[in-house]
């Protein structure tokens, strides 16, 4: 498998190639991943930060006259930031969910805008797009149809869970029913995701991520039972092996975990400061 090495283009398939951003840390992993789908026609997938050697890499792996798209799987500033950059200099266009939400505060102007069940169409390959709301409102994936491969964007990482957190719009019940329908396509037989090396066996991760989410829902709301508790004390009990600097994010994940067991009429409570009870 290629490595991760920072804005070294490496081939991952016959049409997909990955460009690694130089932007590691807790939250992006190694980096954030570019991917260019496509040889004579090129889709970027995600362009990540504005990081003059990132831009450059990624023209000089696709050939600037080639690059005719920029996708954007969502709008965290992680992930698409490089997008205006590199329209000015291939003049592709860019195309992503809208609206924005409001805490992304993107400052780039959508070429086109895309919605469940459109694809884009290069002379080599086929992209469908799919709107899969809960880490992000406007979160895209996008599965290149003649490998089935699924670029996933935050949506699914590997080597890591991803992050609802409400504050930025991050919504557990969508997340989960996102997660649902993915798991139903047919014959997907790698996810690159947005942070991470590629997942050879989409299926087993898949499943282990809605278990993982069903695990978490059912320890919160066992301490929750046992007493009226707050979010950090949650946390506390619950990720005991986490970072500090990820502990915010953990808070962020339990609220959103909360969220969802109170619209289910299970739970009650509002915020990181008050406690929570059973209804």
């Amino acid at each position: 498998m290629p490595d991760l090495t920072p804005e070294s283009p490496s081939a991952l398939s016959p049409l997909v190639r990955r460009v690694v951003a130089d932007n590691p840390g807790l939250m992006t992993g190694p980096g954030t991943n570019t991917y260019l789908v496509g040889i004579d026609e090129v889709a970027v997938v995600d362009p990540g930060p504005d990081l003059p050697k990132h831009v450059e890499a990624i023209v000089g792996a696709s050939m600037r006259e080639r690059v005719r798209w920029i996708l954007l799987t969502h709008t965290h500033p992680d992930h698409w930031p490089a997008a205006a950059k590199l329209r000015k200099k291939t003049g592709a266009k860019i195309a992503g969910f809208a609206p924005f939400p409001k805490a992304d505060e993107v400052t780039v102007d959508l070429d086109v805008v895309l919605g469940d069940g459109d694809s884009i169409d290069g002379t080599e390959f086929r992209l469908d797009v799919l709107h899969t709301p809960g880490h992000a409102p406007n979160h895209l994936c996008f599965l290149l149809d003649e490998e089935r491969v699924l670029f996933t964007g935050d949506h699914v990482l590997n080597g890591t869970t991803t992050v609802v957190n409400p504050k930025r719009g991050g919504d557990m019940v969508q997340y989960l029913a996102s997660l649902d329908r993915l798991r139903k396509l047919k014959r997907v037989y790698r996810i690159c995701p947005g942070h991470g090396d590629v997942i050879e066996d989409p299926a087993a991760v898949l499943d282990e991520y809605v278990a993982h989410r069903k695990m978490r829902e059912r320890q919160i709301l066992k301490l929750v039972k046992a007493k009226p508790i707050t979010i950090p004390k949650i946390v506390a009990a619950l990720y005991t092996d986490t970072p500090e600097g990820l502990l915010e994010m953990a808070q962020r994940q339990v609220h959103a975990h909360l969220l969802k067991l109170k619209a289910e009429g299970k739970v009650k409570g509002s915020g990181a400061k008050a406690s929570w009870t059973v209804s």
